[in-house]
């Protein structure tokens, strides 16, 4: 026995002396300091002895740091030796041994913040992949929004409705909105179909989630299009960046630079302050121990492509003394399309093979457009997919995450939709325990709700397509609506801005508009075709209001846009008009020229007010119709407040809004999504039976192309009468955060 102790002591007698040349890796401190608490026997042996010493040793000559989560591993291992240890020398040993790796724990564990932080406030990043850049009046813009997670790229479909507006740059104006369902795939897209009224000129697509929505609107996506109008030959104009959005972020005292595949990071400011070096963002995370004057090489292809934030970071305050970003330029992809072109209404089919760098198929759903490419070419004034979702920010700050500073969540993700309101009495009195009846007629669904104590009240789950009607009415417990009124929320949308734009020398090629036009004279997206206009004449000039007089803007019941408009408030911003809301939660309706000011409103010739006003239905004007605030013509007929301007509605002969339906109930007309529509490709299995020109700028639109588990793929349609060559835009993000952008010709 005794010569199996000697044995033992002199074994760690020899680690003991080679502890001043322990590395400082903590998985080595972790082997050694387990495999001494394993021969740890409490027998008050020279063994134990020298075991406990050797314990200290390792903890005081470790030149390392710890993060909290390894400090309490090697702190319950040494923790587990006391209970056996009944002579208090050795106990103290053991104890101080803890102290020393103590003082070499970080104050702050940096990686598990950070990693807290994204699972607290996950951010998304949206892209949205147009069928091309410009189109003309009455065309149709199809589009996918590729809607992935802001840290790792992959594709999500936590938010389940994805929102469209389209702005007119010339005015900063609302022209359209709609609101996108994922599908059973978790893809978003749709179609924007432009009125035909629609003036030439730039137009901006923006894009966000209602989750988005508890962020800055800069984070939202932001894409330029342009509208031929009469003219043939017009100059595209490029989305302005701002200062912020263009530039990087650069600290002098970090001096970062990429050299033979290695990231190399040096911070050059004197101190005495314990620093360590965090990398992150697009994926990557890497928390390291800095010293003074060090340069820190990082190999670039253990980093994940994209744009990432380097900080120098006192690890024991958690204050940022330093911080700037770069981008990490990865393998590309192997991208493959092939096919050969066709002419005269022949069928094409295109072989599409997506892998990795190093050949390993990629699996996901991507988007594609096929363009006439002597008519649309490849937009360059725009990033691309992979440019976007390298250069873009995740949007998280370090110097919040390590503050433990979180952004205030107004809104959830929205995985349904809902209508909320309140049920109170017409003389400002409680209704004690109100009832809510919620019928869809169009269904017969029908559900009643007990509010209990509370008269506020929100109805989820809800999941309805455009143009759903929703009947509700509040009650007493008693089932009596005497003296019951119910007020509904109307839904609140950010307050987006159309991007500034600077003109650019890339001119569109002058048969895009002629071409264009055609297809849409002869289009079949909504299976109606118009003929060529014959014989034209001058539109006879129409007034409804009592004065007789032209107003500034007017939309009368001839024109079809007028039953195109989803809710008021995008009517009103057509005529240059927004809509908000007041201290008191009334409706607010002001000019975008005059903050705070607003016009009179009458309807049917009856001084009325926002709320009534907001409360009525496009599809159910007769005419509205605006004079601006400093108009002459209305002091000359005496008109009251020419400050503020006029607003005239006329209703439609049978409908009287809101008047004479009880205060308890209302009808809910809420925008819902908008049902997905098919790009018409047309089939020439027989050319004998074809019936119409077929000019198609865009031939071909798939917002779906799923791979499959070789990375192959492969489309199928037909040439137009006059397409030659043709332009191909595949974009995309693999199941596995790989960035797909790929532009081809065939010709």
């Amino acid at each position: 026995m005794r010569r199996i102790i000697l044995t033992i002591c002199i074994t760690f007698a020899t680690l003991s002396m080679n502890a001043q040349t322990v590395s400082n890796h903590y998985e080595d401190l972790r082997a050694k300091v387990l495999h001494v608490g394993q021969k740890f026997t409490g027998q008050n042996t020279t063994n134990d002895q020298a075991i406990a010493v050797i314990v200290r040793e390792l903890a005081m000559n470790y030149k390392g740091r710890l993060s909290r989560q390894q400090f309490q591993e090697l702190k319950d291992t040494i923790e587990g030796m006391l209970p056996r240890v009944n002579d208090d020398r050795w106990r103290t040993v053991l104890n101080s041994a803890i102290i020393r790796l103590r003082e070499k724990t970080d104050t702050l564990d940096i990686q598990q913040r950070i990693l807290d932080y994204y699972r607290q406030v996950p951010q998304e990043i949206i892209y949205v992949h147009t069928d091309r850049p410009y189109y003309v009046p009455g065309d149709t813009v199809w589009f996918r929004a590729h809607l992935v997670d802001a840290v790792t790229h992959t594709p999500i479909s936590r938010s389940r409705y994805v929102y469209a507006e389209l702005l007119d740059n010339a005015v900063d104006t609302l022209v359209q909105r709609i609101i996108v369902k994922c599908d059973s795939d978790g893809v978003f897209s749709n179609a924007i179909t432009l009125s035909k009224t629609l003036k030439g000129g730039t137009y901006t697509l923006a894009a966000y989630t209602q989750w988005m929505r508890n962020f800055p609107v800069e984070r939202f996506y932001y894409k330029l299009l342009t509208v031929v109008g009469n003219s043939t030959s017009v100059t595209v104009a490029s989305t302005a960046s701002d200062a912020t959005e263009s530039q990087q972020a650069t600290d002098p005292k970090l001096i970062l630079a990429q050299r033979k595949g290695q990231l190399l990071i040096q911070y050059s400011e004197p101190t005495h302050e314990p620093l360590s070096c965090v990398v992150y963002g697009s994926g990557n995370l890497l928390v390291t121990d800095y010293t003074q004057e060090r340069v820190l090489k990082i190999d670039s292809h253990t980093l994940r492509p994209g744009n990432i934030s380097i900080a120098m970071v006192n690890r024991e305050t958690g204050y940022v003394i330093a911080e700037s970003q770069t981008t990490i330029e990865g393998s590309q992809p192997q991208i493959a399309i092939s096919g050969k072109a066709r002419t005269q209404n022949e069928p094409m089919e295109l072989s599409i093979d997506l892998a990795q760098a190093d050949g390993t198929p990629l699996y996901g759903t991507f988007s594609i457009s096929v363009t006439d490419y002597d008519v649309v070419k490849s937009d360059t004034l725009q990033p691309a997919i992979d440019e976007y979702l390298m250069r873009s920010p995740d949007g998280y700050s370090l110097s919040d995450i390590l503050k433990d500073k979180h952004t205030d969540i107004q809104y959830g993700f929205q995985t349904s939709q809902t209508i909320s309101g309140q049920i109170r009495g017409t003389i400002f009195k409680k209704v004690k325990h109100p009832q809510l009846i919620l019928v869809r007629p169009d269904t017969g669904f029908r559900e009643t709700f007990e509010l209990g104590d509370s008269s506020r009240f929100t109805i989820n789950g809800l999941d309805f397509p455009d143009g759903t009607t929703y009947l509700l009415e509040g009650m007493r417990q008693t089932g009596s609506t005497s003296l019951v009124q119910l007020n509904i929320d109307e839904p609140s949308f950010p307050t987006i801005h159309a991007k500034r734009t600077i003109t650019s020398s890339e001119i569109i090629p002058e048969a895009f508009a002629k071409q264009a036009q055609e297809q849409v004279m002869y289009g079949s997206v909504d299976r109606e075709i118009e003929l060529p206009e014959v014989v034209k004449e001058k539109k006879r000039q129409r007034t409804e209001n009592r004065l007789k007089i032209q107003p500034f803007k007017a939309l009368y019941d001839d024109n079809p846009r007028l039953n195109n408009f989803n809710s008021m408030e995008i009517l009103l911003s057509t005529l240059g008009l927004k809509v908000g809301r007041d201290d008191d939660n009334n409706y607010k309706i002001s000019s975008w020229t005059l903050a705070g000011t607003g016009p009179l409103i009458y309807i049917d010739d009856v001084e009325s007010y926002a709320e009534e006003l907001m409360f009525l239905e496009p599809a159910n004007l007769k005419s509205i119709e605006y004079f601006k605030h400093n108009d002459p013509r209305l002091l000359a007929y005496r008109w009251d407040g020419p400050t503020k301007g006029v607003l005239t509605v006329r209703l439609k002969p049978g409908y009287t809004g809101r008047r004479g339906k009880p205060l308890s109930m209302a009808t809910i007309h809420q925008q819902g999504w908008k049902p997905d529509i098919k790009f018409y490709s047309p089939q020439y299995t027989d050319k004998n039976q074809k019936t119409r020109p077929d000019h198609r700028t865009t031939l071909y639109w798939n917002p779906k192309v799923e791979t499959d588990e070789k990375g192959h793929a492969s489309v199928r349609f037909y040439a137009s009468d006059i397409s030659k060559r043709y332009l191909i835009t595949l974009e995309g993000v693999s199941d596995d955060g790989i960035v797909i952008h790929k532009e081809a010709i065939i010709e």
